[in-house]
């Protein structure tokens, strides 16, 4: 029989005893309130309500705790007391539950014991941190922390794995399990097909338009049989846009399928490596297009000239040799691809994969360290570019002292010294096979990466090439086929010299024409100023009541103004004559944004005058190739006009844009002023073209304008409204 518990006196209160027990007892005891997800039964976390001093000297913390257990304690799910919490919660009795917790600051062998109270959770534990542990906790303890630190290791090369495949240009994922489940996959993959969703779903689920494609096969294949598969140029074809679209775009890749073993030697995963090769196989066959269009040319004159069948024979052969050198070019691909086969080495098993990786790869590969750019790691296809050289443990120009003063050194030091990944198409590098021996021509595709410590800081580069001497010697053939091709066409110039002839005594004609324009504006001069003297003169030497006299004072207002207008006029012809008499200015790297603030403050005194609002967005990197001097004409000419011709009721206001595009610079000049018609639009850029009578202007300013951006390569176009706006787009050759 239990022992029956004894009766407390009727002056005890049992809330003042209750709190009087938790604070002196020697047990934590805690009460926790369940957390549960949306329309979920059971606990996902559990929040703190209360803890008791023993509670907290063990947990290790001076403050009341908050928030919930995972919050202040993640370690709890893996060690499993997360998992105890929700059975105690849903079973009726106490449970017990012991663990060796090392994690979240403690080290501690706890023993607990907890049972749900209502909609709270009471739990008592202890700790035996103060206490000799026994043989078997110690045991405990030491299996537990060999265990943490191999996992720690093993989580350290995964991250040094991942990162490594992060930083690669090449296409790399990893596929895990019978279903081909996406594990990881680099940028350069993921970008295949923009922002969908692929890691944690089945390459099934995730590319559904692979199918009725060989992929799913051979993923299957490699799978069971655990055989590498290596893709030449094959077709793939995925819905890049992620658009649904019915025709999916033809693009063509080389890829290794390599199987994934576990610790038990059984095949768990694909490892796949790839990149694009859509632009060999597009320019291949514009070489085959090409080869067929000169057959059908030669064809067609064979009737007609001998010494064209002859030639027509030679282009034949030739075309027979490309094809052959294309055939074994294919041939050496596939050989070098073979070569690069898998090393397993018996090293951890991250490790193991990552040098797997690297001497598999078709291309190329090192891994330089340090600031003096020290060979760190080579694959056999980089060192098989330099037989019986010494590379491994050797700076850079140590062992190719050849490279000092080419680019790839220079790129090199720049990727190290800045971070940023350098690419190169088809660059010559001459360098030495042997020891000593003599430079030999080759042409890479290379791409120069910078590598980062786990910092974040630049440690050493990777560096990927590809040789395409044979490529670019066969591109070299086909050019030689266009220039036999173009001394062909040649003959058929002769007819155009008739053309030519009347364009010649057209320009003469224009020449003559500017010549005078320039001779007319240039004889004007003189009588113009002999006008203003005359002028200054009677100012200064007629009486002065005379000058008094209101008629006397117009006339000499409205002569003075005659002349300026004159002086203006012939300025602007000098201006014209000389934009026909020279193409353009010299071209050279102008900051936008410097030019655009240095017409603002000479507009200052016109701007404030008419209380104009400017907003000027153009960015300080901006760059544009053009005249300085021809630049601030045309931005000064844009912008006061838009405030010349400003609406009479209304502010006005005028913004100024500059934004970079591919291969140019993109200004625009927007004004809320007086507008225009499409007519007045098309007329706008001609010659002493006036608009608007109530300012004052000679209407050869836009005319100018336009010369100039066109002569220098750029555009401009005009968007009116009447009594809306105007707006000015310009671009300028970046």
């Amino acid at each position: 029989m239990p022992t029956p518990a004894a009766v407390l006196p009727d002056e005890v209160s049992t809330d003042t005893l209750l709190l009087h027990v938790l604070d002196v007892s020697l047990t934590g005891i805690q009460l926790l309130r369940p957390v549960y997800a949306a329309e979920e039964q059971t606990p996902v976390d559990f929040a703190f309500v209360y803890t008791n001093p023993a509670g907290l000297r063990i947990s290790r913390v001076t403050e009341p705790l908050r928030g919930t257990l995972l919050e202040n304690f993640p370690h709890t799910h893996a060690a499993g007391v997360l998992a105890y919490y929700q059975r105690a919660f849903a079973a009726d009795e106490p449970l017990a539950y012991e663990v060796n917790y090392q994690a979240d600051g403690l080290d501690n062998y706890l023993r607990f014991q907890a049972r749900r109270s209502g909609e709270h959770l009471l739990v008592s534990f202890t700790d035996t941190s103060d206490q000799p542990r026994s043989a078997v906790e110690e045991s405990l303890r030491l299996r537990q922390a060999t265990e943490q630190a191999a996992l720690a290791e093993a989580e350290r090369q995964r991250a040094l794995l991942y990162r490594v495949f992060e930083q690669a240009p090449a296409m790399i994922c990893i596929l895990q399990g019978p279903e081909h489940v996406f594990e990881f996959v680099n940028p350069p993959y993921q970008a295949l097909v923009g922002e969908r969703l692929l890691v944690g779903k089945p390459i099934a689920q995730a590319m559904p338009e692979l199918a009725g494609q060989p992929i799913f096969a051979l993923l299957d294949r490699v799978y069971r049989t655990g055989e590498i598969f290596h893709a030449h140029e094959m077709l793939v074809q995925l819905d890049h846009a992620n658009d649904g679209r019915p025709h999916l775009e033809q693009r063509y890749y080389n890829f290794i399928y390599k199987a994934r073993y576990s610790a038990a030697g059984q095949v768990d995963g694909i490892l796949v490596f790839a990149y694009e090769v859509t632009p060999q196989v597009q320019a291949r066959a514009q070489v085959q297009d090409l080869n067929e269009e000169l057959a059908a040319l030669n064809e067609e004159l064979r009737a007609t000239n001998e010494e064209y069948l002859r030639a027509n024979t030679e282009l034949a052969h030739t075309q027979q040799q490309l094809r052959q050198l294309n055939q074994e070019l294919e041939q050496r691909v596939q050989e070098r691809t073979q070569e690069a086969q898998t090393a397993r080495l018996l090293a951890e098993v991250q490790k193991q994969r990552l040098e797997q990786l690297f001497l598999q790869a078709p291309a190329a590969i090192c891994i330089l360290d340090g600031p003096a750019l020290v060979y760190e790691l080579v694959n056999p296809a980089y060192q098989q570019l330099f037989p019986g050289r010494t590379l491994r443990d050797l700076p850079l120009l140590e062992a190719l002292p050849e490279l000092r003063d080419q680019p790839v050194w220079h790129t090199l030091q720049q990727v190290y010294r800045t971070g940023q990944t350098h690419l190169e198409l088809g660059i010559h590098i001459p360098v030495a096979r042997t020891e000593g021996g003599a430079l030999e021509d080759f042409y890479f595709n290379y791409i120069q990466q910078a590598r980062f410590n786990e910092q974040g800081q630049v440690d050493g580069a990777v560096v990927f090439a590809f040789d395409v001497t044979e490529q670019v010697r066969a591109r070299q053939q086909v050019q030689d086929l266009n220039e036999e091709l173009a001394a062909l066409n040649e003959e058929l110039t002769v007819t155009n010299e008739e053309l030519h002839e009347s364009n010649t005594r057209l320009t003469r004609t224009n020449v003559d024409l500017d010549t005078f324009v320039y001779t007319a504006s240039h004889d004007l001069k003189a009588p113009i100023t002999n006008i203003e003297s005359i002028l200054l003169a009677l100012r200064d030497t007629l009486p002065a009541p005379v000058l008094e006299d209101a008629m006397v004072a117009h006339l000499l207002d409205l002569l003075g103004k005659t002349v300026a207008r004159f002086q203006f006029t012939i300025g602007q012809l000098t201006d014209i004559t000389r934009l026909q008499l020279a193409h353009t200015g010299p071209l050279e790297p102008v900051e936008l944004a410097r030019v655009v603030a240095d017409v603002r403050l000479d507009l200052a005194p016109l701007l404030q005058a008419a209380s104009t609002q400017l907003t000027v967005d153009v960015a300080p990197a901006l760059v544009v190739s053009f005249s300085p001097a021809n630049l601030r004409s045309v931005i000064y000419n844009l912008l006061s006009n838009a405030v010349k011709y400003r609406g009479p009721n209304r502010p006005n206001v005028v913004q100024v844009r500059a934004t970079q595009e591919p291969g140019r610079v993109v200004l625009t000049v927007q004004d809320n002023g007086l507008g225009m018609t499409q007519v007045q639009q098309r007329q706008l850029f001609g010659l002493f073209q006036r608009l608007h009578t109530h300012v004052e202007g000679t209407g050869v300013g836009l005319y100018i304008t336009k010369r100039l951006i066109e002569n220098a390569g750029g555009t401009i176009a005009v968007q009116s409204q009447p009594e809306q706006g105007t707006t000015f787009t310009v671009t300028f050759p970046a």
